[in-house]
């Protein structure tokens, strides 16, 4: 094994899921706009950010036969809808205090990955998976059964980011192509949207100060950084160690919701959770056997 490699991909790593864990910050901080200017925003500033990318490493004509690649178009279109339903609902559950259960929804998103996997590519789930999955189903029911609803924002985002993954396995494009072309086929009608708002007076011209402009604009980086990051950190670490560093970004956002935003956390709260990450031990541990084997 690399030494500096494998240290470059735990910095990146690290990095990556920190800056995903603290994102609840920056989306309380540009709520003076709907969740849905705020998503149109992020959807548009992300590709022109990309683009920048793509140009600086000169890659911008291998893109652009990508973006008049019928193909490549129809395979996108899936993965493109259900990262929009993640962040959309990301960004309105946060702006409306559900960041805890936003959280929940990042914890066992891994586990309906596994899931997903045993259903669709026929990936026996081993015993200790089994336990895991058993587990998280438990936590999920009793916070179901106490406070009588089922945690929709929770389920939404684990299923919604966990068919992401699911449609992006096979596909040829690298990260950067990908959500190059995932953020402008969402940016088209999210650009009509936020022409619309405007020209109704209701978004940013007129409203807020000037210097809300390079804040929104930010979001394009806030998207895009992280998940650059989490590509490099791929290459270079065991996926057991990614496993582990995943819970990085919902531990941090937990944290957040309790100590920062103070949503109500109490014992039965504690209780799912717990149960959820027992069934996330078993399943980090079935994948270290998997790995080292």
């Amino acid at each position: 094994m690399d030494r500096k490699e494998y240290l470059k991909g735990l910095a990146f790593g690290t990095s990556g899921f920190i800056m995903w864990g603290l994102l609840p910050l920056y989306w309380k901080m540009v709520q003076a706009i709907s969740p849905y200017q705020v998503f149109s925003h992020r959807v548009i500033w992300s590709f022109v950010f990309v683009l920048g990318i793509l140009h600086y490493k000169g890659l911008l004509k291998g893109f652009k036969r990508v973006v008049f690649d019928r193909g490549q178009l129809k395979r996108i279109l899936l993965p493109a809808f259900f990262i929009s339903v993640n962040w959309l609902l990301y960004i309105w559950a946060v702006n409306n205090n559900y960041v805890i259960e936003t959280s929940l929804g990042y914890f066992i998103n891994p586990l309906v990955l596994t899931v997903f996997g045993a259903i669709f590519y026929k990936e026996r789930l081993n015993r200790l998976q089994k336990i895991g999955v058993f587990f998280a189903v438990a936590g999920v029911l009793v916070k179901t059964l106490y406070y009588g609803r089922v945690p929709v924002i929770a389920l939404t985002l684990a299923f919604a980011f966990a068919s992401y993954g699911l449609f992006k396995k096979k596909s040829s494009l690298t990260s950067l192509e990908g959500l190059g072309l995932e953020t402008l086929i969402i940016s088209i009608p999210a650009l009509g949207y936020l022409l619309l708002m405007e020209s109704q007076g209701g978004g940013i011209i007129g409203n807020l100060s000037l210097l809300f402009w390079p804040l929104i604009m930010l979001s394009g980086v806030m998207t895009a950084t992280p998940l650059i990051f989490y590509s490099e950190a791929v290459k270079r670490l065991p996926l057991s160690i990614m496993g582990f560093l995943q819970y990085i970004a919902p531990t941090i956002m937990m944290v957040l919701a309790i100590f920062v935003f103070k949503e109500p956390f109490d014992l039965i709260e504690l209780g799912a959770f717990t149960l959820i990450w027992i069934g996330l031990g078993f399943f980090s541990y079935s994948q270290y056997l998997l790995l080292k084997g």
